[in-house]
Parts: structure tokens; sequence; C-alpha cells
């Protein structure tokens, strides 16, 4: 998933189906889509934004912890995950814990971490065994892989590590406790394989998947949408070519956008970008988001409520499980 001070290459969102575990309705399954949406602790609004959301998402993705430089282990968990856990469950969602290898010292995930632990299967049993623990000890109703910037030797790994995560899940919460991914964006086959899935044999140890159709283009790239619907249904079309069925995908949602140019370029919230673009603010009904290109000439491209509610659209002409927003941290899930 992306972080608010880097970049991930695509990020996420969303779903939830009812379980006994949780003892929770689907409270988005009568209305479209199921949801979920993203929360990073430590953010003041994080709880307040949960509480909100968790009245019409199922799933509130909580992010999370992750893995230890070397791969061997998982680093201490950040302060507010209980919180948050209790918020979402008491407003009907099920809250589930994200794993991942992000690097604070790079500020991007580290391709190195996560390859130190696929290659490794003592490793893989004793971090699936303390995932499963942690997510039982802070109230989580189930786990999400999320490991990004793989490469293609990580995809045998990535599938032996899902395995054993699936086991420890299900002995520590219950038969019925889900484990999720979140997936790196592309738009071909060799795409995924390139960057680490195995799209076809996770599917045997997944339940449900995230696909991160956002950060199409990013402070790393030229300016461009950060998602645009054509794109996204590709990605979509690929995934479902390498083994994965419609009703197990989840459709990412961006709630932030980019600004390229000048000292304070890089990711900004729906609210900012809408008012530093002002007049020049244009929507584009074919990418279902916004651009603008200012008076001194940065350009800025967001998502906002108007295109979440665009996703939802495109989810569900896809006959998709859900859609996914990253991240309440920079808006509320939009109605």
């Amino acid at each position: 998933m992306l972080r608010s001070s880097a970049r991930s290459v695509v990020v996420v969102a969303l779903v939830v189906t009812a379980t006994a575990l949780t003892g929770c309705a689907d409270t988005s399954a009568a209305h479209g889509p199921a949801v979920e949406a993203y929360v990073e602790p430590g953010s003041p609004t994080a709880a307040t934004r949960v509480r909100a959301a968790a009245e019409r998402a199922g799933t509130i993705g909580i992010d999370g912890v992750t893995l230890t430089a070397d791969g061997q282990g998982l680093a201490p968990l950040p302060d507010g995950v209980d919180r948050l856990a209790r918020a979402a469950a008491r407003g009907g969602a099920r809250p589930e814990l994200l794993v991942s290898n992000y690097s604070e010292t790079l500020a991007d995930f580290s391709p190195e971490t996560a390859s130190a632990l696929l290659a490794d299967p003592v490793a893989r049993e004793r971090v699936a065994r303390e995932l499963a623990a942690l997510a039982h000890d802070h109230d989580c109703a189930g786990v999400q892989i999320d490991l990004e910037s793989l490469r293609d030797r990580d995809r045998a790994g990535l599938v032996a590590f899902a395995a054993a995560l699936d086991d420890a899940v299900h002995d520590e919460l219950g038969a019925g406790a889900p484990v999720s991914m979140a997936v790196m964006a592309s738009t071909s086959a060799a795409g995924f394989r390139d960057t680490g899935y195995d799209l076809g044999r996770l599917a045997e140890h997944v339940d449900r998947f995230v696909l991160m159709t956002y950060d199409q283009h990013g402070p790393w790239s030229a300016p461009g949408t950060i998602g645009a619907l054509p794109w996204a249904q590709r990605v979509v079309e690929a995934a479902e070519h390498e083994g994965l069925d419609a009703d197990r995908i989840d459709l990412g949602a961006a709630g932030y956008g980019y600004l390229w140019g000048g000292p304070d370029a890089g990711q900004v919230s729906p609210a900012h970008a809408r008012a530093l673009a002002g007049r020049a603010a244009r929507w584009s009904e074919q990418a279902g988001e916004w651009s603008a290109t200012l008076g001194d000439g940065r350009e800025l491209h967001w998502s906002d409520a108007r295109s979440y509610r665009a996703r939802v659209t495109l989810a569900q002409r896809l006959g998709l499980h859900g859609v996914a927003l990253w991240s309440l941290t920079t808006g509320p899930l939009p109605r």
C-alpha cells in the first residue's frame, strides 16, 4: 500500500463478508460491492474516521505491522492498532491487520527484506505464526499480505508464505478467518509474474485480492492520472486471465492526488487538491478523475468522492467482489 510519506506502486482496499467470527453483518452488500477502507495509525482523526466508515465498510484494513529489515521477524506494532480495531468492530466492520515490507529507512518498500523472508522456509513459518497470534491478540479478524516491489524470483516463496499464513490464521482465529492480499497493478501476465505474483497458485491460499489500481503515475513519473478507469479495467482483465475469479477481486480506489513541480510537490489530499486547483479543476469522465494546470504551470491530478463512486460503478459492471479505498488518512470514506 501507499504510505503517506512515500511512493508505493498502487494501494488500496475494501471488502467484506459477514462471518460468525465477528457476528457482523455485511452492511454494504445490499447496496453494491463490498467495501474495505484502509487506515494508518497515528493520525488524530483516524479513530473518528474509522467509526464513521465502519457504518458502510465491511472491512477496515489497519496498516499495520512491518517485517524486520532482515526479513526474519516482525517489528513492534505501531501504537493505536488496538484502538482502531475496537472502533471498527464497534461500528460493525471486520478489522484486518496488514503486514508489509515497508522500510522507514528507504521510505519505500524493501525488495531485499521481502526476499529474505520468502526464500527462507523457517522464517516463513515463524512469521506466519507470529502474525496470526498478533492479529488474535489485537482483536483483528483477519490478515492481509502487503508485500510489494517483489521480483520474479519471489513467486514460489510468496505462494509458500501465503499457504503458511492461511494455516496459521485458521488455527489461531478460526476456520472462517480470512487471508487477503494486496497486489501491485499490472496490465499483463508478464507484468504480474515479474513483480512476484503467481496469481493462480496464490488463489489456492488467499480468499480475496485487492488490486492496487492507483499510482499509475506519481512523483517518480511524468504527470498523469492516478489510476484511470480504462487502465484499471485492463488490470482487472489481466488478473482474471492469470486465474483470479471476479468475485474474489477488490478494485483499489485512491483517496488522494499528486502535485508535480515546486517545493510542495508530492501527495495531496482531495480537499487540498481542490483548494489548489480552484476554477482550473477539470473532471474527466473517461479517466474518472480530476486534473488542473495551475497558474504557475504546475500540474495536479487527484481522485475524490466522485472518483470513488465511478470505481464502485466499474466494480459492479465487472462483477467484482468490492472496492478498497486508500486511505482514511487523507479523507473520510465517501458516501
